[in-house]
Formats: structure tokens, sequence, C-alpha cells
């Protein structure tokens, strides 16, 4: 199949001279890269200046072999200085005379190492020329996104010096590719996955969004498409793209709609060392389950722990509530349930060992139903140095008149929470 060569990029040396040609911001959409180069320098003597190309500003990991002939001779060499191209005409050289470099990458959006392949030429009227061919390695699996073009000993590119940068196909490419077909939508969080069937031709593909025309882009299916917003339903198109053009977009997906699915940080309570109680109040209705994870000590003394009750909208009445636990201290297990309000969270005390905490995590399944009664799904743990510990499963049910949460209380049953204390708080969504 041919090559086809599409000029990304043109840079001409002003009057001032430059020591660099770069280019940057490579598009990652073609299969190789080509850099036609037409060259001279400042710097006396002819050709005397060889001509260096840093792949994203990289001189590590470099190395060439080459094989150079000048005339009455051939030479061949190593070098780890660069990946080099032949010899640079110089301010000596006959006037308005440049010599003339292409330097050929493939596949230099892969995984791999990088070469590179360089044929140079100088010629001065007859009394000097020179002709190198150049095998080039980047000791890189980077994909290039940059290059730098620098004569290596050091002087400036002249006026006129010019490079041009094309991405290069390895297929027949010259119309804008066809249009591909959709497949199936599948929503997550705040962004969705789409999936298609690409065509020949094709660089990239490009899917878009209504409503919002929020776009995403990639060479294989699926594309994933961020950025949306949670509870909006959407549907997407995809085109297809290459040097020439893009295709006309496909017919629309199925509708999806984005739900959070991970957990979402609400608010955050600490212990103040004055108060035995702490409160997540006005709590918000937007999300399906709760959950808290805490930190907890008492300010009071006492070896081993103590206990921390949870209640619901401030309702302190016992017989609204119920109690079961499974509780294993390190020589035996023990199990015990009740009807009304106990303990459902582990609390270390000041005079247990130094700096330990307990720390529990409470799930609250259903939270805003007005339906059903709420159960606390606690796992509530303390050990102080193998000296003593205690780990918990325990249930509370809440029986009141089913209604949703709007706010927690927790209270320790002997002294304060201490000012290291914590209890987070968060909201989490399900499709």
């Amino acid at each position: 199949m041919a090559d086809t060569y599409k000029a990304l990029s043109t840079v001409t040396v002003g009057a001032g001279g430059s020591s660099t040609i770069t280019f940057s911001n490579i598009p990652q959409t073609y299969t190789d890269l080509r850099i036609v180069l037409s060259a001279r320098t400042d710097r006396s003597g002819f050709p005397n200046d060889n001509i260096r190309v840093y792949p994203n500003g990289s001189s590590s990991n470099l190395s060439e072999r080459y094989l150079l002939g000048f005339g009455s001779g051939v030479t061949s060499a190593t070098d780890t200085s660069g990946l080099g191209a032949a010899g640079a005409v110089g301010a000596s050289a006959t006037a308005s005379t440049f010599s003339n470099v292409e330097v050929y990458i493939p596949n230099y959006t892969g995984s791999t190492n990088k070469q590179f392949a360089v044929n140079a030429v100088s010629e001065n009227n007859a009394t000097d020329g020179r002709q190198g061919l150049t095998a080039n390695l980047w000791s890189s699996t980077t994909p290039i996104t940059s290059l730098t073009i620098v004569p290596s000993s050091g002087p400036n590119f002249v006026q006129y010096t010019t490079a041009t940068l094309y991405g290069v196909y390895n297929a027949d490419v010259s119309t804008p590719p066809a249009t591909p077909t959709i497949g199936t939508a599948t929503a997550d969080d705040a962004s969705a996955s789409i999936t298609f069937t690409g065509v020949s031709n094709a660089a990239s593909y490009t899917m878009t969004s209504t409503p919002g025309s929020i776009t995403g882009t990639g060479a294989t299916s699926p594309i994933t498409v961020s950025g949306l917003t949670n509870g909006t339903a959407y549907t997407f198109k995809v085109k297809s793209n290459n040097p020439f053009g893009s295709s006309a977009e496909s017919a629309a997906s199925n509708s999806v709609t984005p739900v959070a699915t991970s957990y979402q940080s609400i608010a955050t309570i600490t212990g103040t060392g004055s108060s035995s109680t702490l409160t997540f109040s006005s709590i918000p209705s937007t999300y399906t389950h709760l959950q808290i994870r805490c930190i907890t000590r008492s300010t009071s003394g006492g070896a081993g722990g103590s206990g921390i009750q949870v209640t619901a909208n401030g309702n302190t009445t016992s017989s609204d509530y119920s109690y079961h636990r499974l509780m294993a201290d390190g020589s035996s297990v023990s199990a015990y349930g009740q009807t009304g309000l106990d303990y459902i969270l582990i609390n270390s005390n000041s005079s247990n060992t130094s700096g330990m905490y307990a720390v529990s995590i409470v799930d609250i399944l259903d939270y805003t139903s007005t339906s059903k009664n709420k159960t606390f799904r606690a796992y509530t743990g303390l050990d102080l140095n193998n000296t003593l510990g205690v780990f918990g499963l325990r249930s509370q049910g809440w029986f009141a008149t089913p209604a949703a949460i709007s706010s927690l209380t927790f209270t320790t049953s002997v002294g304060n929470f201490d000012s290291n204390t914590q209890f987070a708080l968060y909201g989490i969504k399900v499709a």
C-alpha cells in the first residue's frame, strides 16, 4: 500500500538565526513521521557540523551508527551523543548552498524503542561533498510528542534554513473516511463508554454527546466521554477522522444517564474534648446510602473501651431501637441482643496506650426511604498493643415511624470525645 504524507508544520529560520528548530505537540494520529530539512549554519568550515535530533527533549538513551562518504573515502562509526545526521553546510560553503536531510521515524506512537533512519547529503560545487546514511536508536517506549533539531557543535542555523514535519500513513489514504457505526453506550460516574464499529482509512474517532457536545477521542472502540453531569440523560454520535477530513456523524446511541457510584464526602466532624456528643445535621437527601468512618477516643480514664450510641433525627426513645452484637476479645466470643438503645460503636479511653484509637465503619442503606425502617450495620474494633483488644460486628434497628434520616448524633458513654476524634460522613449513589 502507498504511503500518504500530510504536512504538519514548517519552520523557516529568520534573519537572526536560531540555535534550535522544534516541533511540539505532535499529533498521535499517524503511522510514522518524516522530517525534511534544508540546513546551513554560521560555523566556519565545510561541512563541519553534524545535526542532532532530540525526541521529547531527551538527550539520554540515544545512539547512532553511520556510514559516511566524502569524496575520496568512506568511514563508519558509532556515537552515543545524540541522534545524528551527516554534516551540515557551514558558513565557508559556497553561498546559497544548503545540506539536505531526510529523517524517517516509524511507529513513533508505539510502546517499543524508536528508530530513526537518516539520509543526508552536502555538496559544495564539486570542491567538497558528503553523503551519510545513519541508523539511530532512542531506547525509550514513550510515544514521541516533540522533536528538537540542533547543530551539534553549538552554532546557529542561518536564515532560510527550513524544516518540514510530515505525518505518514502506511495506507492508501486520499479521501475522508466513511462513517462508523455506533454501538452501545454504558453509563458510569460522570462519564460513559460507547462502542462502535470502525472503518478503513480512519486515523481517529470522535464521540460527541447530546446534550452538551462533550467529546471523547480515540483510535479504537470503545471511547470514553468524561465530564458528563450525573443525573442527565445523554446519547452519543461518532465520526471518523484522517488528514483529509472527517466523516458524517453516525446515528445516535441508546440513551444513558450517568450516576455517581463512588463514595462522595459530605461532611466531617471533630471532637473538642469538651462535649460528649457530635452530630451530622442537615444531611442531604440526594444519595442512595450513607457510610460513616470514624476514629474515636474518650477523655475518660479506665481500662479497655467505652461505648458510643448512634441516634437518628434526635430520637433518643429507647423503645424505638433494637441492638445485636457479635464480639470477640481475643479469648472468647459473645453474642447478645436486646430491644432498646445500646452502644453500637467502641470508643478508646484516655488511660489506654497513648495515641491508640478505636476505629469503626457504619453503613446505613436506603436512608431516605419513608417506607422502610432503618438498619445500622457497624464494624468496630480497638487494639491496645496486644494487652487488650476487642472487635465487634454490631447492628441496630430504628423502628420509629419510617422516616428519612436527616441527622445523626454520636454519644460517648463516658467522658467527652477528645480533640483527635473524627467522624467522616459519605454519601453513596448507585445506578
